[in-house]
């Protein structure tokens, strides 16, 4: 999971602790928490693709898990492979049903994370060690919730993504022509 963070970090200069931990939920929780019901799963992505600019070099596919068994899927270089959003609409409902979170996982994923940040860790002279510690026993207490990327993260990189499951990925890659290649 270090290297899943140390990759995301080099990749994406301006993610914050916020962003690490939405990693962290993301590789463990998958996009479970993002499915109220299929009709606003649709509109929230219909609604997104709408809005999204491209823009160069982002890749279409981008692993969150030490396996790859979760992944991003980018809607930016999805769109210029495939107009329709319904392909990538039921792979994420599929995902969503495919990935069982575990607590117990998250807890030991970010206390990995904290000792990463401690004096001689390698993400010291990145993140507070106190902030991440406080950050984690609050999260803790609230069940592990999903968040939002912070602020610089949004401004920077414009995130427009859907987790899914490798497998998902993998056959929508199929299905829309493209390589999976995850980076």
């Amino acid at each position: 999971m270090i290297e899943v963070i140390r990759v995301h970090l080099g990749r994406y200069p301006e993610a914050g602790m916020l962003d690490v931990y939405k990693l962290l939920h993301q590789a463990t929780f998958g996009p479970g928490h993002l499915i109220a019901n299929r009709k606003n799963a649709r509109e929230w992505l219909e609604q997104e693709a709408g809005q999204v600019v491209p823009a160069a070099g982002e890749p279409l596919v981008e692993s969150v898990h030490p396996n790859g068994d979760i992944v991003r899927v980018h809607l930016r270089p999805y769109l210029a492979y495939e107009r329709k959003l319904k392909p990538l609409l039921d792979a994420f409902v599929r995902s969503a049903g495919q990935v069982q979170g575990d607590p117990a996982l998250m807890a030991h994923r970010w206390r990995l994370f904290e000792s990463h940040c401690e004096p001689a860790g390698e993400f010291a002279a990145q993140f507070d060690l106190r902030e991440v510690r406080l950050f984690g026993r609050t999260r803790a207490v609230e069940s592990w919730p999903a968040v939002h990327h912070s602020p610089p993260y949004q401004s920077a990189y414009r995130p427009a993504y859907r987790v899914l499951s490798r497998a998902e990925a993998e056959a929508l890659c199929t299905k829309i022509g493209a390589v999976y290649d995850p980076v």
